[in-house]
């Protein structure tokens, strides 16, 4: 039976990095996927890569801002390993201020954008027009962040699983991690079996394959909890998230633009991708009324060129969250045992900085003070129950 040096359950942007990076280190590697690999998370994403700070939390800033700063070495090591394109644009951001304080809001904004060191502006609603002529003119204070870039998520995760392949990752889809495998305080491997199986309706009992490994990543996304072992470590839960895409119309933008209501992300190929809700626990794929007519409201008032523009797609995604709403990445008390979970509304921002440190750690045993916020020893004492002593 071969053993691995590491197995990674899941096969989103995270896992596919992480692979990647650790077969440049030359591990061997399986990587694991319930379907077929980057149909989750990866796939419903926009794809702005965004380091600004979103939320209360100086070590998610930081975390950000350094893999922000890794993803040009990063996006250059999967286009040299497949010579395929990535399609990575460093353009920066608009963000547009419609309410009454929006002088006040653009201000307090741009400094929190400066605080965690990017670069951020104050612009006139002209200039902005200027840089990019589909914003809507009535907006009253307008922010540029220089520091922010835009990718397809879908073509990015191929190209990241292609290059894993091409330096020896061996990839397994529909697979299923059903539980850990575990000797004596240590993690050797996992069980796996087949998910068409289960998908088919099979009430059967399903037949589990033993597959043995120096390591263990879970990377399952929201499904991490699901996996036999993991709970403690990875208590991880769904986030639904509803997205439209636009089709090609005249005035559409170029460039990333965001409100308080929305985004909007553009495509190489003048489509646009607008987003999003934000609904805990809902996991049905299918997008609502509610949610698409939020969407469209937000995109119309940053960019009224969309109000014309086709809609060639709608779809939902279900992000993977924490309890803290922080990233779950580390190792465990249990010997060869590391999650890399919960990255939430960040996964592609995210993915270079938990590669590379995530790899380093398992492979050098290097730990870097960038995961020290993250670790999943944080929930681990909370689960555990005391046990009653004897009188």
């Amino acid at each position: 039976m071969k053993r691995y040096d590491t197995i990674i359950a899941g096969g989103g942007i995270i896992g596919a990095s992480l692979a990647f990076e650790l077969a440049r280190m030359h591990h061997s590697v399986l990587l694991l996927d319930r379907q077929e690999p980057a149909r989750e998370a990866s796939w419903a994403a926009a794809g702005t890569i965004s380091p600004a700070p979103d939320r209360e939390s100086s070590g998610i800033t930081a975390f950000g801002c350094e893999s922000f700063r890794l993803y040009p070495a990063f996006i250059s090591a999967i286009e040299a390993a497949t010579g395929e394109a990535a399609g990575f644009h460093a353009g920066g951001a608009i963000e547009l201020f419609f309410d009454s304080d929006a002088e006040a809001a653009r201000d307090r904004r741009c400094s929190q954008i400066r605080e965690a060191g990017l670069d951020a502006e104050s612009i006139s609603v002209s200039e902005a027009l200027r840089r990019e002529p589909a914003i809507n003119p009535s907006a009253r204070a307008v922010l540029w962040i220089s520091d922010e870039a835009y990718l397809d998520p879908r073509v990015l995760t191929r190209v990241t699983l292609n290059a894993a392949l091409r330096i020896g990752v061996e990839i397994r889809a529909n697979a299923e991690v059903i539980s850990l495998v575990t000797t004596n305080g240590r993690c050797d491997g996992v069980l796996a079996a087949n998910a068409q199986t289960a998908r088919a309706g099979d009430l059967g009992v399903r037949t589990a394959e033993k597959i043995e490994a120096n390591n263990v990543v879970i990377a399952s996304g929201w499904r991490s909890n699901e996996i036999g072992g993991a709970e403690m470590w990875a208590p991880s839960s769904a986030v639904r998230g509803q997205m439209v895409g636009f089709g090609r119309v005249a005035g559409a933008p170029k460039t990333i633009l965001r409100c308080e209501h929305g985004y909007l992300a553009p495509r190489e190929d003048g489509r646009v991708v607008a987003g999003s809700t934000l609904e805990p626990g809902v996991l049905d794929k299918r997008p609502t009324a509610r949610g698409l007519r939020k969407i469209f409201a937000a995109a119309v008032e940053m960019a009224p060129a969309l109000a014309d523009a086709p809609v060639v797609e709608t779809w939902a995604g279900l992000r993977p969250d924490s309890p803290d709403h922080l990233p779950i990445i580390g190792s465990t008390d249990i010997q060869g045992l590391f999650i890399a979970t919960g990255h939430y509304r960040n996964g592609m921002l995210l993915a270079p900085a938990t590669a590379k440190y995530l790899a380093e750690w398992i492979v050098d045993e290097t730990v870097s003070k960038h995961l020290e916020p993250f670790s999943p020893l944080r929930f681990a004492a909370a689960q555990r129950k005391p046990i009653a002593s004897e009188e």
